[in-house]
């Protein structure tokens, strides 16, 4: 019994180590290429998941998601894409039963807080966690909890990961326009006349770079409210994976698409 232990043991650290040597190679190919800059992640079908799979309990299919969350950022990490914007939970979301958004809630709140401790021990592997959204909404445990993550990883600079959280870009754009009055009514000129610099400069997602690609699983084709603003000249790829589905194939095939279409989105850009 002790001897097929090992042996599975053996077997997985091989198993592991061979993965680890090809995604390096897939990797090194990958970055011949343009990498993005930011890549946005709708992570949409964990409900679907769970049904999928018969899988019993209001969070299962989310536990499932954080898992995948996990592996993707690890894969992001390792192909060099600097920025990672996550839609973790929409304003829409909170429509849903309140049983249903609780037990999200609470499991999101039980990773920020499992984070946190592995942000003390230093096992972050220079990963900076920035949360965007209407924090304010958020229960203060679940907001101090965020705070305190930010603070812990401010320093790091390997990947930068933003989770966006009681967000929507219609509450966004409205955040910002009203942040931005203000700051011109300090300014004592007596003008509040707004500039689009000005706008962007107070959006949640305004500390990090407009995403070059957006990922939405599920199948769906829409931004779901979600970074419509900044995502005009941005690639939208859909994929019919489910997001506890994707994996490290979805994700180069992606990037992928980014890179042959570069020619596209570099005169889209040059003429907005």
């Amino acid at each position: 019994m002790n001897n097929t232990r090992e042996e599975v043991g053996e077997f997985t650290q091989i198993f592991n180590a061979l993965m680890s040597l090809m995604r390096t190679f897939i990797f090194k190919v990958l970055r011949v290429g343009p990498i993005p800059t930011n890549i946005s992640f709708i992570m949409d079908g964990n409900r679907r998941f769970a049904k999928k799979r018969n899988l019993e309990g209001l969070d299962a299919g989310h536990r499932a998601g954080f898992i995948s969350v996990k592996y993707i950022l690890q894969y992001c990490k390792e192909i060099g894409v600097p920025y990672v914007t996550l839609y973790a939970f929409g304003m829409d979301n909170f429509k849903r039963g309140p049983e249903e958004v609780k037990c999200v809630m609470d499991l999101m709140l039980e990773k920020v807080e499992l984070t946190i401790d592995q942000a003390v021990s230093g096992n972050m592997n220079g990963v900076r966690i920035i949360f965007a959204g209407d924090l304010n909404s958020l229960n203060e445990r679940f907001r101090a909890a965020t705070q305190k993550l930010m603070k812990l990883t401010e320093e790091n600079r390997d990947l930068i990961v933003v989770v966006c959280v009681a967000y929507s870009t219609s509450v966004e754009i409205v955040h910002a326009v009203r942040d931005s009055c203000v700051r011109k009514s300090k300014i004592g000129d007596g003008s509040v006349a707004l500039e689009l610099s000005d706008i962007e400069e107070c959006m949640y997602t305004s500390v990090v770079p407009v995403p070059d690609l957006v990922i939405r699983t599920g199948g769906g084709d829409r931004l779901s409210n979600f970074m419509t603003w900044q995502t005009s000249k941005s690639l939208l790829h859909r994929t019919e994976a489910l997001w506890p589905e994707l994996g490290l194939w979805h994700l180069v095939w992606a990037i992928l698409k980014f890179q042959r279409m570069q020619d596209y989105l570099q005169k889209k850009k040059k003429f907005h």
